[in-house]
């Protein structure tokens, strides 16, 4: 009897491992300069680059830019779906390396003392008078996230083709688990490789594993050509033009996905969730040592406790979903504990470093329940065949946030630092924080009433009973 390539455990994780590390790679630079925002704020003098957090947070929304005003998301999905996982995941791994060289490039090639105005602000999210650095490294940072998200969106798709049908929700929890190891490491080790190298030096070693993620999907590539291979060789009859079928897009597929309720709760709850973690996450080392009186060197291991709870947390609830179910009330269940979260931080009585240390596992054990369980969700949403243009369409959408939240709180920042001592004001950034929250946990209590109308699968365990 013939047997299907993913059948094996031993092809399948090891398949996960690889492509879990490439991205992995990718989370390392994506926080490899929130740890040192503080020695990035601070005056050349003092060895910074005198950065304003206005133009922090405009560089940390940048990520997002190409994304969205070039449909660059939309135009991943597509290819995805068109070309294939090969094709698309060498073009994303080869950018993300290109934009972090750019990244690098601004740092240390361009005076923080030159300047340059613009006419576009963003009604105001962008600063006016703006550092030519600052717009280099944005431009460097958004090709970055470009090739970022398509990458995510090719893993997702791989993660699935090998898994469905066995450990999902598992798959994708060590996935995700992998991501945060690669978060982890920027927040913790960053700022030490800055205070001995220099600034630009965390930037640099981010590029270089960029490198290796590069040649670690080439190497997948060649295993992928031969899944398909095998794929079509056990298929029988009109399974192997349904395998053919798999890797192309129409625009009726778009359409269909468009038409889908379900998935615009998912795409919704994943702007709000992740708007209120990911950009909390750029400042929150900032917060530690403005309001909890935290060292520089020590805020970013305490920031890092978020995603050092998600690697062990993240596994464990894919596991549970995979063997009992209960998404749609986990997922609610992690908007709550984010929100309650970020009004603790926000409450201005309390400024001991414990009780913030005590919130960011809060905040981990969240930021592990809900990635951990909506990403897994899409699939019984989505089939295959459309999966590549949905995560395209909920990146896009996520995008939106990530680029818009860090301009808004570095705006609000600004407006609340003390001009004479820099002392900053937190309570109004958390509160914004805060209602982000209160809105995913609106939209994931509508997820909840939904799967219980549509029968969407989302209580029920993700592993088939043979």
């Amino acid at each position: 009897m013939k047997t299907k390539p993913n059948d094996s455990p031993i092809k399948r994780w090891a398949v996960l491992i690889l492509v879990a590390i490439v991205m992995m790679m990718g989370y390392v630079f994506w926080d490899i300069v929130s740890p040192i925002s503080t020695q990035l704020k601070a005056s050349i003098s003092e060895g910074g680059m005198g950065w304003t957090a206005a133009e922090y947070g405009f560089y940390a929304g940048s990520y997002s830019i190409f994304n969205i005003f070039l449909l660059m998301l939309f135009f991943g999905g597509i290819i995805l779906d068109r070309c294939g996982i090969r094709l698309t995941g060498l073009l994303a791994t080869g950018i993300m390396l290109l934009g972090a060289l750019i990244n690098y490039y601004a740092l240390t090639k361009i005076s923080p003392e030159t300047y340059t105005n613009l006419s576009f602000t963003l009604f105001g999210l962008i600063p006016e008078h703006i550092k030519v650095q600052v717009l280099v490294s944005a431009l460097g940072f958004g090709l970055f996230g470009m090739g970022c998200d398509i990458t995510g969106i090719t893993i997702s798709k791989i993660v699935t083709k090998w898994f469905t049908g066995h450990e999902l929700a598992s798959a994708m929890g060590i996935q995700v688990a992998l991501a945060r190891l690669g978060t982890t490491s920027a927040l913790s080790f960053s700022p030490l490789i800055a205070q001995s190298f220099g600034i630009s030096a965390p930037v640099l070693g981010g590029a270089l594993l960029l490198l290796c993620g590069f040649s670690l999907f080439g190497i997948y590539a060649f295993v992928d050509k031969k899944f398909d291979n095998s794929l079509y060789e056990y298929a029988e009859g009109n399974e192997k033009k349904d395998i053919t079928r798999s890797e192309s897009f129409s625009f009726r597929d778009f359409v269909i996905v468009l038409k889908n309720p379900g998935f615009w709760l998912i795409a919704i709850l994943c702007v709000f969730f992740y708007s209120s973690i990911r950009p909390f996450m750029k400042f929150a080392t900032d917060l530690l040592i403005n309001k909890f009186g935290v060292a520089a060197t020590s805020a970013g291991w305490i920031v890092a406790a978020i995603p050092y709870s998600t690697i062990i947390l993240t596994p464990l609830f894919g596991s549970i979903y995979d063997k009992i179910g209960h998404g749609a009330k986990l997922m609610l269940t992690g908007c709550i504990i984010i929100t309650v979260s970020h009004f603790c931080l926000a409450l201005p009585v309390i400024t001991t470093s414990w009780f913030a240390f005590g919130v960011m596992i809060l905040v981990g054990i969240a930021f592990s329940m809900v990635p951990g369980i909506m990403w897994p969700s899409l699939p019984k949403l989505v089939p295959l065949r459309q999966l590549g243009t949905a995560y395209s369409i909920i990146y896009y959408i996520q995008n939106l946030g990530l680029m818009l939240v860090p301009m808004w709180v570095g705006n609000i920042i600004n407006e609340n630092t003390d001009p004479v001592t820099g002392y900053v004001d937190y309570l109004m950034p958390m509160l914004v924080f805060a209602g982000l929250g209160v809105a995913a946990c609106v939209v994931a209590a509508l997820l909840l009433f939904m799967d219980k109308k549509k029968h969407y699968g989302l209580q029920k365990a993700n592993i088939s009973v043979k």
